[in-house]
């Protein structure tokens, strides 16, 4: 038999230990109404973190995405600010939603209220946002400036996608100032770290900036690979909005090469070039991007105005304004305005042409996009200019004089913005203008000025143009060898560059040289080959010019039934395309032929 041994509890020992259970029991409570409420508030709090952060996120997106509309090619990083504490993220939104009104100055301050409690990463964006501002704006100095920050911050904080940006932005910097060496130096480390980091959407971004600044260089073989690699890779990643820059970029190398070319080819590549804009505005209408289809319908507009088409390049032109001022887009609003004061320009009515250029340098203005605001004074300068060379007495001192004012304004904001290429175009047109005053030294004094700093820059179609206007300030001293002499270096690079509108330019020329030496039959030889030259591109007014010009020889030989011949055939066409000036040019010369025919 087994004996079971019990134990028995004392009625003492049972007290204590009914104590000690009901203390536990008492301590659990206690903990429990402590412990379990701060967990429950601890996941509210986080709970209302969360939703907080999904808000942000929500209203960055929205915000950005209109950012997005004004900025242009400049790529904008936001790392770590979407989803920052109050302090940051506030002024970092109410920044951001005055980009969109275009208020550069008080988003930048917004965005500096944010620094002051910023850390790392959201630094690098900080900076990255200040300087698009100032880019947009005009300032690139000031943008430069802020763009270094931006890269040195991140290379401190080892943040290579923001390194990226910088690198990518600064680029577009040096090419807006004209350095495009340094352009694409920047430009190729960025797309190496894109690469490097598996960043596909910049590494598509950096090859299509590399594509515009070979198409600068005039290299379009190059500019036409670079982009339909950008392409490839949008494609792939389903980035559509990319897929429709780059498509728009190939659009524009077509169109180049439509201008530049001859013949088939030159009809080829403009055909090319309207049939992308066409699809991109597929894209743009498929994905509800109503900046995209303005965009695309301005770009269609260009097509035809190279093509001759004047009243479709007008159409087109209407279109996309009609969207900027739907959408708000102002920016867009002033392009639309002044691509059609180009129109009205090209078919000699000035005082329309004024109208539109003024419009669009008032919008300008307002946004502070000082870039444009340099290009409307410009344009704003050659209409007086052309008003003054066509006007007499009074008129014709009082318009060059204010043409003189418009470029010499134009000049001072693209020196402020270190805008060289638009610097040295203003130097130019200022040395057309002592030009047409009779102040040849003078004129002679700016056009050297211009060609120093387009070739510093390698602008060579700046070049070939500053060196043919230095050899026709030559002719009008009555040197003409040595207008001869630039004329032909001028011709050489048009050559060079297969620019064949600026060759048929420098062509004429040299065709007057030799008309003004007496050798017609020289003259009137490069007259035709300039014809065909014009025709082959369609350019009509240049064909109309060459025929009047050819005309003249006709009269200045002797024989009048031939000059009345082209005389007639030159007027036929300017009445075609809507020149009134041109027009009643021509219709003097048919006079005067006419009356020495009756003689």
């Amino acid at each position: 038999m087994i004996e079971i041994f019990r134990y028995l509890i004392g009625p003492g020992l049972l007290l204590t230990l009914v104590s000690l259970a009901i203390a536990a029991i008492g301590v659990w409570v206690t903990l429990s109404a402590w412990i379990w409420p701060r967990r429950a508030r601890l996941r509210k709090e986080e709970e209302e973190r969360q939703q907080r952060i999904e808000e942000q996120v929500k209203m960055t997106n929205e915000s950005m995405k209109e950012v997005g509309k004004k900025v242009g090619a400049m790529q904008a990083y936001i790392d770590g600010l979407a989803k920052a504490d109050p302090p940051v993220f506030d002024p970092f939104l109410a920044g951001t939603k005055l980009m969109a009104e275009y208020k550069w100055d008080e988003a930048i301050s917004e965005f500096q209220k944010a620094m002051k409690e910023a850390q790392a990463k959201q630094l690098v964006a900080l900076f990255n946002l200040i300087a698009i501002c100032y880019y947009t704006s005009g300032r690139l100095s000031l943008a430069l400036e802020n763009y270094e920050k931006s890269l040195g911050l991140a290379r401190q904080f080892t943040d290579k996608q923001g390194e990226a940006n910088a690198l990518g932005n600064i680029g577009l910097i040096y090419e807006a100032q004209g350095d495009l060496d340094q352009a694409l130096e920047y430009q190729e480390e960025a797309l190496k770290i894109d690469k490097e980091i598996g960043y596909r959407q910049g590494e598509a971004s950096d090859l299509g900036n590399i594509g515009l600044i070979y198409q600068d260089r005039g290299d379009l073989d190059q500019a036409l690979k670079y982009q339909k690699e950008a392409l490839k890779i949008d494609k792939e990643i389903g980035f559509r909005q990319g897929e429709a820059s780059a498509l728009g970029n190939i659009g524009l190398i077509y169109s180049a090469r439509g201008r530049s070319a001859s013949g088939g080819q030159a009809k080829g590549d403009l055909d090319q070039a309207l049939n992308i804009f066409q699809d991109i505005l597929k894209i743009h209408r498929d994905i509800g991007d109503r900046q995209g289809e303005a965009n695309d319908f301005g770009n269609i507009g260009l097509i035809y105005r190279a093509k001759g088409d004047l009243d479709q390049a007008l159409k087109y032109h209407q279109e996309a304004l009609k969207i900027d001022k739907e959408i708000g887009f102002r920016e867009g609003e002033a392009s639309d305005l002044g691509n059609i004061g180009v129109i009205y320009q090209i078919k000699g009515d000035l005082d329309q042409a004024l109208k539109y250029y003024q419009d669009a340098l008032k919008i300008d203005r307002e946004i502070g996009f000082r870039k444009e605001e340099a290009n409307q004074l410009g344009n704003i300068g050659l209409i007086y200019s052309a008003r003054g060379r066509s006007a007499s007495g009074g008129q014709d001192k009082g318009d060059l004089e204010q043409a003189l004012k418009y470029h010499q304004e134009a000049l001072e904001i693209n020196r402020q913005i270190g805008r060289r290429e638009g610097e040295a175009s203003d130097l130019g047109n200022i040395g057309l203008i002592y030009r047409a005053k009779g102040d040849l030294d003078q004129a002679l004094k700016y056009q050297k000025e211009a060609l120093k700093i387009d070739r510093e820059i390698g602008f060579k179609e700046g070049e070939a143009t500053d060196l043919g206007n230095i050899g026709l300030i030559y002719k009008a001293k009555g040197d003409l060898d040595q207008a001869l002499k630039y004329q032909k270096e001028a011709l050489k690079i048009d050559k060079e560059i297969g620019f064949k509108e600026g060759e048929a330019n420098q062509l004429g020329n040299i065709g007057l040289i030799y008309k003004d030496k007496g050798d017609l039959d020289q003259a009137l030889n490069i007259f035709q080959d300039i014809l065909k030259i014009h025709r082959e591109i369609g350019h009509r007014e240049g064909e109309a010019n060459d025929l009047g010009n050819i005309g003249l020889i006709y009269q200045a030989k002797g024989d009048l039934d031939q000059a009345l011949k082209y005389m007639n055939d030159a007027l036929k066409i300017f009445e075609e395309i809507g020149m009134p000036e041109q027009i009643g040019i021509a219709k003097g010369n048919i006079e005067r032929i006419s009356q020495q025919m009756k003689k």
